[in-house]
Parts: structure tokens; C-alpha cells; sequence
């Protein structure tokens, strides 16, 4: 029997205008505890994002590229916030950021063509990138080819060496079937199946949903740390040691319960939006109010099965 937590983080009411307030003064040992622990939960956050990152076929310099500019902007919307002005030199003392990019991010968009080269792709979708373009590893009609992975000539091991940055023939080759993108057929000849390599589950639709729920989810949080006089709600059950046959009622149980709690919550809403106690809300501008229900399983000490993992196959290098 493994051990499963489950949480139900439960429900939160976010506003979307939020106040910005200043942190406490600390210690310098106060100081140094919070920095410490700030960097593992910031590990912890950021594990599942990189996730996400790798799944939407995005790189580690991307990540860093968004990094970069969220801190600029994040610092600019505070800035406007007391003063109703952007000082780019207070960007540049507060993030490490030079005043150059500064100025440069401001000046754009995440929709312009600037932020993102072409250099910088996964390795895997480098490669595939050059298998769909490049002559030399495209039929006559302008398709991929089927590569040998060994040999002479356009060979898969050959793209690898040009293009995968030093990663070994034989790693790319795992890498790229683990994820579907491509196939050694047969004769073991190499063929592409996909373009880039994303995980099979990800949409648009559903990247969408989960930054807007994270941000809900994350800023409330955050607000409730900045400002824990004035909190906006959270609560959370967990329970442990849950027998996984009865994980499946336990999640029949979470989505009725919580539908019904939303549907109620959706009357109350709308009935204030509605119907105003005052003609000062009348005309008034509102602030947007949303709740969000989640369950959440981690199991722990779950051992993988041996007879599931495959063999590597070898395949020599001489044709």
C-alpha cells in the first residue's frame, strides 16, 4: 500500500488589483533563514514549471530569457503602482538587469520576433528543425528522409554530430523515440514523426488554463505573505495514507461536493453583480472575483517495476 497525500487547495477568492505592500525589516540571521528557505520553495515551484517548460517544447535559455523579462516587468508594475512612473535605474538596481535590456524589454512584447532565436531551441527540436529544411537530410519532394542511424553520407549520426551540440548520437536517438518524434523502422533506418517535441497532451487551451490558474493561485498566495493582516481566504485538507483503491470514490467525492459548493458560489456572485446594494457599486469599477477548487494526489515509496523497462537495443555502426 503506497502512501498517498491528497490535497484540496482549496478555495480562494483573488482580486484582480492588488495591493502592493512593503516587507517587513529583518535581522541579518532572520535575513539569511529567509533567503534559505525562499530558495528551496523557489526550487520546489520551479521543478514542475520546468515540467511544464519541456513539455511545451520550450528551452532552459527561454526560461531564462522569460525570467529576465518578468522581473523587469514585475518591478515596473510596482513602480507605477507608488509612483505612477517607470525608473529604469531603479529596474536596473533592483533586478542586476542592464539598463540597455531594460529599456529593450519595456519597448516589447512576448509576441515580437526578437526574444526568441532560433539558436537557442531544445536540442532535440534543433535537430528535427534541420532534418524538415535542410537538402541534405530531405527527399527530392522536400520531405524528411528516412536517415540510417550509421554509415556513410546523410546519415542520422551524421545530423546529430552537425547539429546536437555534443550530444551523443545514441542519447539523441533515445531521447527522440522516448518522446514519440521519431521511429527506427525495421531496417533500421530512422524516420521523423514529429516536427517539434512537445508532450502529446499539451494544447493552447490548456497552457492557457494553467497560467491563468496559477496566477490566480500564486498571487493570492503571495498577497497572504506580503500581508498577512489582511488575507485573502485559503484553506486546505490533506489526508494521508489513502488505500489507492479508494482513490477513485475519493475523486468522485471532490467533484460533486465541489461543483455543487461552485454552483452555489456562481448564484452569490452573480445575484452582487446583478443587483447592487448601492448606486456607488453601481458605478463603481468592480474587481474581478474568481474560486477555484483543486485536488491534488502525490504518491511516495512507489517502486518501479523491472520486468516493465525495455532492453536498450544496440545498433552497430558499420552498415
Amino acid at each position: 500500500m503506497c502512501l498517498v497525500s491528497i490535497t484540496m487547495a482549496a478555495v480562494f477568492f483573488r482580486y484582480c488589483k492588488l495591493p502592493t505592500h512593503a516587507s517587513e525589516k529583518t535581522t541579518g540571521k532572520d535575513h539569511h533563514d529567509v533567503r534559505a528557505v525562499a530558495r528551496k520553495a523557489l526550487l520546489e515551484l520551479l521543478e514542475p514549471l520546468i515540467g511544464f517548460t519541456l513539455d511545451s517544447g520550450l528551452s532552459t535559455h527561454d526560461i531564462h530569457l522569460i525570467l529576465r523579462e518578468a522581473a523587469v516587468r514585475s518591478v515596473a508594475a510596482r513602480q507605477l503602482n507608488a509612483a505612477r512612473r517607470v525608473n529604469i535605474s531603479g529596474i536596473a538596481a533592483s533586478t542586476g538587469i542592464s539598463r540597455a535590456e531594460i529599456s529593450r524589454i519595456l519597448k516589447t512584447t512576448t509576441e515580437s520576433p526578437q526574444w526568441y532565436s532560433d539558436r537557442h531551441q531544445q536540442s532535440t527540436n534543433r535537430i528535427l528543425a534541420v532534418w524538415y529544411q535542410d537538402p541534405k537530410y530531405t527527399t527530392p519532394e522536400g520531405k524528411p528522409a528516412d536517415l540510417k542511424i550509421y554509415g556513410r553520407g546523410a546519415t542520422f549520426d551524421s545530423l546529430v554530430k552537425d547539429y546536437g551540440r555534443g550530444i551523443p548520437t545514441r542519447a539523441m536517438l533515445d531521447e527522440l523515440t522516448r518522446a514519440g518524434a521519431v521511429e527506427v523502422r525495421s531496417s533500421r533506418l530512422v524516420r521523423v514523426k514529429a516536427t517539434v517535441v512537445i508532450n502529446r497532451g499539451v494544447t493552447p487551451q490548456a497552457i492557457r488554463a494553467f497560467g491563468e490558474r496559477a496566477t490566480e493561485l500564486l498571487s493570492t498566495m503571495l498577497q497572504n505573505m506580503r500581508d498577512p493582516r489582511n488575507p485573502k481566504f485559503i484553506a486546505s485538507i490533506s489526508g494521508t495514507s489513502i488505500p489507492p483503491a479508494e482513490l477513485p470514490l475519493c475523486r468522485k467525492e471532490v467533484a460533486a461536493k465541489g461543483a455543487d459548493f461552485l454552483a452555489d458560489l456562481r448564484d452569490v456572485l452573480f445575484r452582487e453583480t446583478a443587483y447592487p446594494l448601492n448606486k456607488a457599486k453601481r458605478t463603481a469599477e468592480g474587481n474581478r472575483v474568481s474560486v477555484t477548487i483543486f485536488y491534488h494526489e502525490i504518491s511516495r515509496g512507489t517502486s518501479t517495476n523491472k520486468a516493465s523497462v525495455k532492453s536498450r537495443r544496440n545498433f552497430p555502426r558499420k552498415g
